[in-house]
């Protein structure tokens, strides 16, 4: 008697579903890329109880005949390949030919298309058809599909909440909207319109920076730079937000590549990298990139929901994001440059007052707005007869009022003051200056010498990449099939937990030939003694003339190597809050 046997079709349909079709918001997705390969300029989305009452989406594209309506619930049936060389070089949204069955398996629907010459209704039920007739309608598609997962039970029970399936939802239309801004695409959640975006037919960079702005909130538009660059058949474009924008998660990351919205660790690592010291370490930067890519750099193939992407020339393209990124920065600080004199930015003549903090106010060291007592330091500031001659010193901290440097700063008013931490700039160019002259790795043995359990594929490929991780600073060998043996280390490792280090670089070299983390932990060590250094440092006003020319005019970013701020932003309202003035 046979213990093997074929699974059903339903059954079959079911377990094909769950690898396509992971959320509600899984289905939004296939249907919207559904669409935009119908060469819809317009659809319309509306959701209701988080996609599991209700997904419609509806587009006037070219619309479907009975034939290929009947056709598209089957598995593996598909209009966009025919080859294995159209799948290699596949530019569609779709193309698996596994969506639209993988939905129909665990839902109801209900399909109605028309095509110039006719309109087809097609219900269908747990991927059974229950009907299909002649209808009238406009050109394009409609579909609805009702009571996701109605069969699948399990599957509903570990679902996120409504709310933040809503959230992903917005995100995913957010997101396809911007990767086709020619397309006008309405969005409406339980009868509350989210958006309508109308269709931008400019020039393709142009309409895609357009669309960014129209959907994303008005501060991501406000606090950034615009990318355009070009390098052989490599194109990059969108918005980046300027460092101050970072947030602490990835949620404001927008990747759109030849059309197709897409997950890509690997590019926002780079776009990460391109920052530099611009941002924090713990920090993600904002973005809304679009890169246009030779399909042959690219593979779409290795996810069922065609979300991730890998690379082929993956190291030519992180070059390039670096350039466009720096240029993006550059360009900005440029035009805000254009047109003023090009000498410092503070005078050499300019009287600043150097206070004796202990003798003239009494004040704390840094924290400076506590409560009544001090009052006599806003006073002070803002009485100045002559502030344009005139600026604060106290300490290593310069209090500027902001319009002196409102071409320079982002998102400054007039009414606000700035607040510069000279020892973080002193400590930023001795950074800069240092970081890139590490001396040749002196290799550190080991007392007691460490060994780590690999898998035999992993203890071969390092034994066959030996020299990469000596490189790295790890001397060592093998033994046995699966055990790797580390005598010695570069001093930089000393202290580190080698055993962790080791396997986080291993992932790396396997997956991009190289790591970063050794550089990374060497600057980390070198941005802490800098910026003990440079705490404990005085300037005289000259100093502190020249700090504040060079951290305008060599553009810094407004952070330390170690991410605290440069400076802070102060408005009047603030300080009146600090007093308890209403």
């Amino acid at each position: 008697m046979s213990h093997i046997k074929i699974l059903e079709d339903n059954l079959i349909n079911k377990i094909a579903a769950g690898e396509v079709i992971e959320s509600p918001t899984s289905v939004v997705k296939e249907l919207i890329e559904n669409a935009i390969d119908a060469k819809a300029i317009k659809i319309y989305i509306e959701i209701k109880k988080a996609g599991l009452e209700l997904i419609k989406v509806e587009d006037n594209g070219t619309g479907m005949s009975k034939n290929d309506a009947l056709l598209c619930f089957k598995r593996h049936a598909t209009s966009k390949i025919k080859s294995f060389e159209d799948l290699i070089n596949v530019s569609s949204m779709g193309f698996r030919g596994e969506a639209l069955a993988s939905i129909a398996a665990v839902s109801k629907i209900d399909l109605k298309t028309s095509t110039k010459d006719v309109a087809t209704f097609v219900k269908m039920d747990a991927a059974k058809m229950v009907s299909i007739s002649e209808i009238a309608r406009t050109k394009g598609t409609s579909f609805d599909v009702k009571h996701l997962f109605f069969n699948v039970p399990v599957r509903r029970k570990f679902l996120k909440t409504h709310s933040s399936i809503n959230s992903e939802i917005i995100k995913v239309v957010t997101a396809l909207a911007m990767s086709h801004p020619e397309i006008e695409m309405k969005l409406v959640i339980d009868d509350k319109e989210q958006f309508l975006t109308p269709s931008f037919l400019d020039e393709k960079k142009e309409a895609f920076k357009k669309r960014v702005k129209n959907l994303l909130s008005k501060e991501f538009s406000k606090a950034s730079y615009i990318v355009d660059y070009s390098i052989n058949n490599i194109k990059i474009f969108g918005l980046i937000g300027s460092p101050n924008a970072s947030k602490k998660t990835r949620s404001n990351q927008y990747l759109i590549i030849n059309n197709r919205v897409v997950v890509s660790n690997l590019i926002a690592k780079f776009i990460k990298q391109a920052y530099a010291t611009r941002i924090s370490e713990d920090d993600f930067p904002i973005f809304a990139i679009g890169l246009d890519i030779p399909t042959s750099f690219i593979d779409v193939n290795v996810h069922p929901q065609k979300k991730e992407i890998r690379f082929r020339e993956y190291q030519f393209i992180k070059e390039a994001i670096k350039k466009a990124i720096d240029q993006a920065f550059e360009k900005d600080f440029l035009e805000k440059k254009d047109g003023r004199p090009k000498k410092a930015i503070f005078d050499s003549n300019l009287n600043f007052t150097k206070m004796n903090v202990s003798q003239e106010i009494e004040i704390e060291k840094v924290n400076i707005f506590q409560k009544f007592e001090r009052q006599m330091l806003f006073d002070k500031f803002f009485n100045i007869q002559n502030i344009m001659d005139e600026f604060l010193q106290i300490d290593n901290f310069i209090f500027i009022e902001s319009k002196y440097l409102e071409n320079v700063i982002d998102d400054i008013e007039d009414e606000k003051m700035v607040i510069v931490d000279l020892s973080a700039i002193f400590a930023k160019d001795l950074f800069e200056k240092m970081k890139n002259r590490k001396n040749p790795s002196k290799s550190q043995k080991l007392l007691v010498p460490i060994n780590i359990t690999l898998s035999p594929s992993d203890s071969t490929f390092v034994e066959e990449n030996i020299k990469s991780f000596l490189d790295l600073g790890f001397d060592l060998h093998r033994i046995g099939k699966d055990q790797i043996v580390i005598d010695a280390i570069d001093e930089i490792l000393v202290r580190e937990d080698i055993n962790d280090l080791f396997l986080v670089i291993l992932e790396d070299v396997k997956q991009y030939n190289k790591s970063d983390k050794v550089d990374a932990l060497y600057e980390k060590k070198l941005a802490k003694k800098i910026n003990l250094f440079a705490k404990n440092k005085s300037f005289s006003t000259q100093e502190a003339i020249n700090l504040l020319n060079l951290f305008i005019n060599n553009k810094m970013s407004y952070f330390d190597p170690l991410g605290n701020k440069i400076l802070i932003k102060v408005s009047k309202d603030q300080i009146d809050k600090q007093f308890f003035k209403k």
